[in-house]
């Protein structure tokens, strides 16, 4: 009776095991979709916010709204703003030029006169350029714009310069979800073209956190306008270079600019940059086409104007 007695407790424990076997694995399996489930509908959620809080940065930047109210719905997570960078970098470059200060920086309105790292968009304010192959001479229009950032656990949701981009920390690149307002017009009655760049500048101290929902202010600042003239500028300069510096958003950006419809080129001079293409470089590194030295392209139009969360 008692060897009986013993393998029915051995059987029950057995039974017993087994069931909780395959409740825990029925409970993780259950809870990791419940949690991707419930990460899907909030990143889906947190963009079409994000679309939003994209529109109403230009409506208030570069329009007529000089204020507006938004709301966002947080199931966790923190939102907040970096005002430390990206740093966005126009230059205008002469190769031979050592004086900087003999560069006629006046016709590019609001900029200054420097020198630029073309490899590391290190800028340099001084009489001549350090005693490197690797500076030169430019006229530069460059602001630290800021960015609005969402984080939940590993993902990172991020507007800078007007753009959108979506990243995961377990993966080396970002995407772009919604570009930025940088915009190649061409007049059909002319056959000109333009070149327009309007950059928001990301300042306040927002910083949101945990779960509900949340309102806060977006106001305008102020800006920083320059008109360029292309005519007037296109002999005293080599090249033109665009450049965001200490982004974490750089593959996303290299796409953009190559898919661009032919006014920014990846391919980079090695012997200047030290690097041949976009994506190898320590920041997205472009040059606008050589067409801006045509009579086809007539101006570029760069605005940084500043939006106030509060």
């Amino acid at each position: 009776m008692r060897e009986n007695g013993v393998s029915e407790v051995l059987g029950y424990m057995y039974i017993f095991g087994i069931v909780m076997a395959v409740l825990a694995i029925v409970f993780v399996q259950v809870n990791t979709m419940v949690e991707d489930m419930k990460r899907s509908v909030m990143s889906q959620s947190l963009e079409q916010s994000f679309k939003r809080i994209q529109y109403i940065i230009h409506s208030v930047s570069f329009g007529e709204v000089p204020s507006q109210a938004v709301e966002i719905e947080m199931q966790g997570g923190t939102l907040w703003v970096d005002r430390t960078n990206p740093e966005f970098i126009l230059a205008f470059v002469n190769y031979t030029e050592a004086n900087p200060n003999d560069l006629e920086c006046g016709d590019i309105p609001n900029s200054i006169a420097g020198c630029i790292n073309l490899s590391t968009g290190d800028i340099y304010i001084s009489p001549s350029c350090p005693a490197s192959n690797y500076n030169f001479s430019a006229c530069l229009l460059n602001k630290t714009v800021g960015k609005l950032v969402f984080s939940y656990k590993d993902w990172l949701l991020t507007i800078e310069a007007g753009s959108i981009f979506s990243k995961y920390s377990s993966q080396d690149y970002s995407k772009l979800l919604y570009e930025p307002r940088i915009l190649y017009n061409t007049t059909l009655t002319q056959g000109t073209t333009f070149l327009v760049m309007n950059i928001p500048v990301v300042e306040g101290n927002l910083s949101l956190a945990g779960t509900g929902r949340f309102r806060f202010f977006v106001n305008e600042g102020g800006s920083i306008f320059s008109r360029i003239y292309v005519p007037g500028v296109r002999y005293n300069f080599s090249d033109v270079y665009l450049i965001i510096r200490d982004t974490q958003n750089g593959y996303a950006w290299c796409k953009f600019f190559e898919n661009s419809e032919g006014y920014f080129n990846v391919t980079l001079d090695s012997s200047k940059t030290q690097h041949s293409s976009c994506y190898y470089s320590e920041n997205p590194t472009v040059t606008v086409e050589n067409e801006i030295f045509s009579q086809r392209m007539s101006e570029i139009i760069v605005i940084f104007r500043e939006v106030v969360f509060s």
